[in-house]
């Protein structure tokens, strides 16, 4: 049985395997809307022990080197602003507007790529892909009908900015400068940047309650930090060296149709019909994008003695 196991997974690819990656990686981040209901903190508080976590538990597992910040590479900086940048936006973002004027502004990133990737990393976009960004889009928008307002503009400013770091994010993950090394270590970077900056913000405040977690606090941000941002980041940037920028920012679409799902499974919220239907929309896009692609692509031909060697 470990042989059929093992036999399987020796014949996908390693593009299929990038795929799972993301998926993955989207799947873990649909979980955090559940986890921060759950913790009491407020938002600020929230970020920075999640990312306290989620850097303590990608440098345990991945031990990258050590390395002063000043002898970091530009790249490596570029990336972990773009990636702290899009967590504390999207954090404020959430706090002076709706949290569906936020997800729905912040998930335009796709957008920006159907035009960015085949300026900046010669990545081919099909009628397929535009096509596939536009009903995913229309997907997004049905999630949201009647609850998108069009008041608190510095948040929805805000959220649409994280939107445009998000797919910066992403192609500077897929540029050619960017190693197996390097993606690993400006998560940390970006993690560390987060602590250290919002660290003393919470401190200046002075109410040592909001931002203080207890026992169930703890476990919920345990949750957030080492799984939710800390897995999930991992198996994105392994999955970033074989999947281009837009087709990992579409697959990242399903967040947001998962996360009204584990909350509605664990605290009962139901999700309107539009929501539903939205969600089915993007899902079916994507799905079908991802079946055409690879269905299109020539076999893998093994190399000889590959049998052998499995």
């Amino acid at each position: 049985m470990d042989a059929a196991v093992g036999s399987r997974s020796a014949a996908l690819t390693a593009r299929q395997r990038g795929l799972l990656a993301v998926l993955g990686a989207a799947v873990l981040w649909s979980t955090g809307g559940l986890f921060i209901k759950w913790v009491s903190l407020d938002a600020l508080g929230v970020t920075m022990w999640r990312s306290l976590f989620a850097g303590v538990t990608i440098a345990a597992l991945v031990r990258p080197r050590a390395a002063a910040p000043w002898r970091l590479s530009r790249l490596t900086w570029a990336i972990a602003v773009a990636y702290a940048l899009t967590l504390v936006m999207f954090v404020a973002a959430t706090k002076l507007t709706t949290a569906a004027n936020a997800i729905f502004l912040q998930y335009t990133a796709p957008v920006y790529l159907l035009f960015a990737g085949p300026l900046f990393l010669r990545e081919r976009v099909t009628r397929l892909d535009a096509a596939t960004v536009a009903a995913a889009f229309a997907g997004m928008s049905l999630f949201f009908v009647g609850r998108l307002e069009g008041d608190a503009l510095g948040g929805n400013l805000l959220a649409a900015a994280s939107g445009v770091t998000l797919a910066a994010m992403f192609l500077l993950l897929r540029a050619p400068g960017c190693t197996p090394e390097t993606r690993p270590l400006a998560m940390l970077l970006g993690n560390g940047l987060l602590v250290v900056s919002l660290a003393p913000v919470n401190l200046a405040r002075g109410e040592l309650d909001i931002f203080t977690p207890g026992l169930r606090d703890l476990a919920g941000l345990l949750f957030l930090g080492v799984v939710q941002i800390g897995f999930a980041y991992l198996l994105f940037g392994y999955a970033m060296r074989t999947v281009g920028a837009l087709e990992a920012s579409l697959i990242g679409m399903l967040e947001p149709v998962l996360n009204p799902v584990w909350v509605y499974l664990v605290l009962g919220e139901t999700p309107g019909w539009w929501a539903v239907l939205g969600g089915a929309v993007i899902i079916a896009a994507v799905s079908f994008r991802t079946w055409r692609t690879e269905r299109s692509r020539p076999p893998l031909v093994p190399a000889p003695g590959a049998a052998d060697a499995v």
